[in-house]
């Protein structure tokens, strides 16, 4: 029996299924009111639709730049996808490439990443294709605990480098006063133009942008904001009971393949997504 027809079934009334019961859907090409505008994602794997959640908090999340959603897990080997998340706490954000060993490894994706010293506001040009590693790779960066360069997360560990103001009642006697405190360790922060501006006078950090080259060849810079559900200011972010994390939110700019310059024809709208 060939590849295909041991995947896949056609049913009488025109749909596609494979033998594990997935329902392909017919893809469709991206709007072009995708191109050329700030598309804002906000809480992307709080409220997964059935088929899209991964099996723990390191399993794959897929998604579509292209479509500003999440992409199901059945067509993880496909080039529907752009981007996946995962590794410890899904800190790990790489592109789709089939040429390569990866989530999207055998399809026709083309995808790639390169990463950039330099706030998302400020980034206008695609960097040179020596620059881009496939299917690339950003984590946990080096500024922070645990990191290589080029990451796009900087973990605290056990302090908080960015907030002596809470990291001063550490060891309190005070059962609620420490408990508050250990709420701020093992933080997560996006290295976001924002979070560099706002502690630059605490603790200087160079900003993250990414450019992901997508599964069928555009190109997206991106800026990842937060991994923790409703949550967008850096002072307020904090672990417990009451925040669910990872749930990322980040923002991008895609343009179409023949163009190498962000931020001459952004004249469309932002979009903000809330998934």
């Amino acid at each position: 029996m060939g590849i295909a027809a041991a995947v896949l079934l056609s049913s009488s009334c025109g749909k596609i299924y494979d033998v594990n019961g997935m329902d392909w859907q017919p893809d469709t090409p991206p709007s072009d009111s995708v191109f050329n505008r700030e598309i804002q994602i906000l809480n992307l794997g709080a409220h997964l639709p059935e088929g899209h959640v991964p099996a723990d908090d390191e399993d794959p999340m897929f998604f579509s730049l292209e479509k500003f959603n999440s992409v199901a897990i059945g067509y993880r080997s496909t080039d529907r996808w752009d981007i996946a998340f995962s590794g410890y706490y899904r800190t790990e954000i790489s592109a789709n490439n089939g040429t390569k060993q990866g989530f999207g490894y055998g399809t026709s994706a083309i995808g790639g990443i390169a990463w950039l010293d330099a706030g998302f506001d400020e980034v206008t040009d695609i960097p040179d294709d020596s620059q881009f590693t496939y299917p690339g790779l950003s984590g946990l960066d080096d500024q922070g605990a645990f990191g290589k360069p080029g990451g796009h997360i900087l973990y605290t560990f056990f302090g908080n480098q960015l907030r002596p103001d809470i990291m001063k009642d550490d060891n309190s006697a005070d059962p609620a006063v420490q408990a508050k405190v250990d709420s701020y360790k093992h933080m997560m922060y996006c290295l976001s133009q924002e979070l560099v501006n706002m502690f630059k006078d605490v603790y200087p950090l160079k900003p993250r942008t990414l450019i992901i080259k997508t599964a069928k060849g555009n190109f997206a810079k991106l800026e990842t904001q937060s991994i923790y559900q409703d949550i967008m200011n850096p002072m307020d972010m904090h672990r417990g009971n009451d925040v669910h994390y990872p749930v990322y939110s980040f923002r991008y700019v895609i343009i179409p393949a023949s163009e190498r310059r962000f931020g001459f024809q952004i004249t469309r709208p932002k979009l903000t997504v809330k998934l």
